[in-house]
């Protein structure tokens, strides 16, 4: 497992193993012109918030007390920036930097090879990896110091009921529908997931929620979350799926942009910014605009062998299985 992530970055900088699918369009929504300064202030934003001598990208600015202070471990006592998340926002940056700044992205990936990692069984599906059904999240430290932390999230816990609308899980299940073949049901879902947003959030469980549920962030509560924004719009494009208010997210996606270049974390209720940018929200808007690999992957479905092989360690197969017995369950009730 320990180059895990070698195999991973290779999964999207060249073509895999693969079965053709439905020819879709490969014409990307986003607006790459229209944008192009706010895309070069975002890559600015996020290669200066890279730190060479851990190889990773901060999570935040953010001046306050951390969230797992707050919520997880009382003991903890890294800000924001001494805070480098493996998973998500280091798959997601690597993802996003690979256009624009690749040697960071391939910086990041080397970062990987140091950690003997699992798969997150989530966040690999923006890269082309099916995942199973959504699961509760621990998180694991797996480096620190004083002025340091290296930590990883990953969803191995009890399965999630997927009756319960998050925006970013329907997204990140339509993208696994998708490459298993399952085109209508991710079509489905991209729709479900677009269907949230009310013209300045999308209002999912998440900005619901009146109690915090173990496990969830503090900022997962009544607040809109910009990266579920991004992930609606990254999922559109992959799945093929024509939205028609695609612009007015895009729009309000980067208006969340800060003057430092990152894309805000938090939005209140009516559309208006609320807090400090962060990694994660600012790569998964960037991965909008990374055009081989969205259309890369609107056009190719993985292969999934009958044996595990050194692309698609056993660990990966058995958290496919979930998703292809819901997927069958939900077919059969539609």
């Amino acid at each position: 497992m320990k180059f895990i992530f070698s195999v991973l970055f290779l999964m999207f900088l060249f073509s895999i193993t693969t079965v053709h699918a439905a020819p879709i369009t490969p014409t990307m929504q986003t607006n790459t012109e229209k944008y192009a300064q706010n895309i070069t202030r975002a890559v600015q934003y996020l290669s200066n918030h890279y730190v060479p001598s851990v190889g990773l990208i901060y999570e935040s600015e953010d001046s306050g007390v951390h969230w797992m202070k707050r919520v997880e471990v009382p003991s903890w006592h890294w800000r924001y920036n001494q805070t480098y998340w493996l998973y998500s926002d280091g798959l997601f940056s690597m993802a996003a930097l690979e256009p624009w700044r690749p040697d960071l992205s391939t910086a990041i990936n080397r970062t990987y090879e140091k950690y003997s990692l699992p798969f997150s069984n989530k966040f690999e599906s923006i890269i082309g990896f099916p995942v199973g059904q959504d699961r509760g999240a621990t998180d694991v430290i797996m480096n620190s110091s004083a002025n340091f932390v290296v930590l990883y999230r990953i969803h191995n816990g009890t399965y999630a009921d997927p009756n319960i609308p998050f925006a970013d899980s329907i997204i990140y299940r339509a993208l696994s529908e998708h490459y298993l073949g399952e085109q209508d049901l991710a079509v489905k879902d991209v729709n479900y997931a677009a269907s949230l947003f009310n013209g300045t959030c999308a209002v999912d469980y998440g900005v619901t929620q009146t109690q915090l549920t173990d496990g969830n962030a503090p900022s997962d509560i009544q607040n809109c979350m910009n990266m579920k924004l991004a992930l609606i719009l990254y999922g559109a494009q992959v799945v093929g799926v024509n939205l028609p208010n695609f612009e007015q997210i895009e729009q309000l996606l980067w208006s969340m942009q800060q003057p430092n270049g990152g894309i805000t974390t938090l939005a209140d209720g009516h559309g208006n910014q609320k807090g400090s940018a962060n990694a994660e929200s600012t790569s998964l808007t960037l991965l909008n605009y990374n055009e081989a690999l969205v259309t890369r992957l609107r056009n190719e479905a993985m292969q999934v062998p009958e044996f595990p092989s050194i692309l698609i360690p056993l660990i990966a197969l058995m958290s496919i299985l979930p998703i292809l017995a819901l997927n069958r369950k939900r077919a059969a009730s539609s």
